[in-house]
């Protein structure tokens, strides 16, 4: 039987590199008993708890920025169309002429951290994840309630009453440009929301996760979970 490290060891690799499971290095052992301790792995929930974890750790040993978060959302291919594209994160995406996509809606600390993630279709628009997101981030450890005053940095997407609203309830202070409003006062007003976009390039950094071959939500959860943890770990050592 293969040790957990090496199964592990090679789910990495996949998920780092992007590889078909059938292009494993054989020193990772055969393509099928990695696949079937990560898809076993997956419905257990053990590549959530790996996240959940870390994040733990980090929260203890290098703290949670929680007083400027950030949130946004990023459209993937999907080049597979499952028969309920629906319940598996796919939908048609309505920029891309309406084939098959999906979106990973992140919720980040000041410092780009990763505290919790959705994912969903690309024709579900990013102001209707906000809830679903925030659920996430309470059930992977509520780090975000750390501090008293929080402020959640959106883009013009969110520019709507209802997410005012939302936002307020969740006990957050909104920060949201709106749409044809000007840029005044750079420098008394610095820019919080990139760190978004650059967790998003870390992400990005794992070719499992730039376009979208998993046909089932639970395997590409676990894909992307395992990709937010190794950002942790790097973080951490």
């Amino acid at each position: 039987p293969l040790a957990q490290r090496t199964v592990l060891a090679g789910i990495l690799y996949k998920c780092r590199t992007g590889c078909q499971w059938a292009m494993l290095p054989a020193c990772y052992g055969s393509k099928s008993s990695v696949h079937e301790h990560f898809q076993r792995w997956n419905k257990a929930g053990i590549m959530a708890e790996i996240f959940r974890i870390l994040l733990a750790e980090y929260g203890e040993k290098v703290g949670v920025d929680a007083q400027w978060q950030a949130m946004d959302g990023t459209l993937l291919q999907a080049p597979t169309r499952p028969q309920k594209s629906a319940t598996e994160g796919l939908g048609r995406n309505p920029t891309d002429r309406g084939r098959s996509g999906g979106k990973i809606h992140l919720h980040v600390d000041g410092q780009g951290i990763p505290l919790g993630v959705t994912v969903t279709g690309a024709n579900v628009h990013d102001s209707r994840l906000i809830e679903a997101t925030l659920k996430n981030s309470r059930e992977m450890g509520g780090w975000f309630l750390g501090s008293a005053v929080r402020h959640l940095c959106l883009d013009k997407g969110y520019d709507y009453p209802r997410v005012s609203e939302e936002v307020y309830v969740n006990g957050f202070e909104e920060h949201i440009r709106s749409r044809g409003e000007e840029v005044r006062d750079r420098w008394r007003t610095p820019a919080r929301r990139w760190v978004v976009e650059r967790t998003f390039a870390w992400l990005k950094g794992f070719r499992s996760l730039r376009t979208r071959y998993c046909c089932y939500l639970v395997n590409f959860m676990g894909l992307l979970y395992l990709a937010l943890a190794c950002i942790l770990w790097r973080k951490l050592v």
